[in-house]
């Protein structure tokens, strides 16, 4: 059984399914390289529209096997340096794209799921980085694309450095790009491709290169040069610690509002306390 397969839906919508026999659509080498041809023939074809990547069964994508595949650093580093092609090439097409999260999505299976424009998910699904718990590292686009896609500073420390995981469901109104969680698999599949029916691009150059100058630093992680917002922004070191300075800015507003929530929380108990006494 291949790990993919391609089909072409009305109006141009093509909808790429992982499935692989395992369940557990593992991103191997064999992965990979069928991965990134599928990816070619969307980005070649003349009819296309748009583009929904989801999966059959089980997990979305487990990103790296550390047990069997990527067991040594070197094994790791090689397939997630691999899988940063099928980043670019998710970033390079000329096309809007959406992720049909049907199941968890963990490690650079993650990242894959960013990489997308758009985001329907279901809201059992379990999204998470193992590789801190692990001790693994992480490669450069997976940052970047948290900072790309994930507005809440907390949240990006707790999934890279906590290894804690989020739900679906609570991922909505977190993720920039999340456009709805369901609790019906099916239904988050159509929805993937009702959203693609009703979004019009114009100009395929220009929509790809908006969507790089979105996206910079993961760019140039990923090797495009040619984004003529992104690649500059992204090599500047006052670039990098504007973004530094704006995310512990955002991280300082969460953690004071979690403070007064704490606050809010004592004053209410000391209010039942002293009622109860009375």
């Amino acid at each position: 059984m291949s790990f993919c397969r391609l089909e072409p839906r009305d109006n141009g919508v093509f909808v790429l399914t992982l499935a692989s026999a395992d369940e557990h659509n593992y991103l191997t080498d064999e992965a990979i390289t069928e991965l990134a041809e599928e990816l070619e023939k969307v980005r070649n074809s003349p009819e296309v529209k748009g583009l929904v990547t989801t999966c059959e069964v089980g997990t979305f994508c487990a990103g790296l096997d550390y047990d069997h595949h990527a067991e040594s650093e070197e094994q790791a580093e090689n397939l997630a340096k691999r899988v940063a092609k099928v980043i670019r090439l998710l970033l390079e097409l000329p096309v809007p794209t959406v992720a049909a999260v049907r199941g968890d999505a963990r490690s650079v299976g993650l990242a894959l799921v960013l990489a997308h424009d758009h985001l329907f998910v279901w809201d059992q699904a379990v999204l998470g980085l193992p590789e801190a718990q692990r001790g693994r590292p992480l490669p450069d686009y997976v940052p970047t694309l948290l900072r790309d896609k994930l507005s809440h500073a907390r949240l990006r420390k707790l999934l890279m450095l906590n290894s804690q995981t989020c739900t679906g469901k609570e991922l909505t109104g977190t993720w920039l790009s999340t456009d709805g969680a369901d609790g019906n698999r099916q239904v988050v599949l159509d929805k993937a491709i009702d959203l693609l029916h009703d979004l019009q691009v114009g100009d395929g150059a220009n929509f790809a290169k908006a969507r790089q100058m979105l996206c910079a630093e993961t760019c140039a992680a990923v090797g495009i040069t040619h984004a003529e917002l992104g690649s500059h922004k992204a090599a500047d070191p006052s670039w990098t610690l504007f973004r530094t300075k704006m995310d512990d800015l955002v991280l300082k507003e969460e953690e004071e509002e979690e403070e007064e929530e704490e606050e809010q929380e004592q004053r209410s108990y000391s209010t039942r306390s002293c009622s109860m006494g009375s």
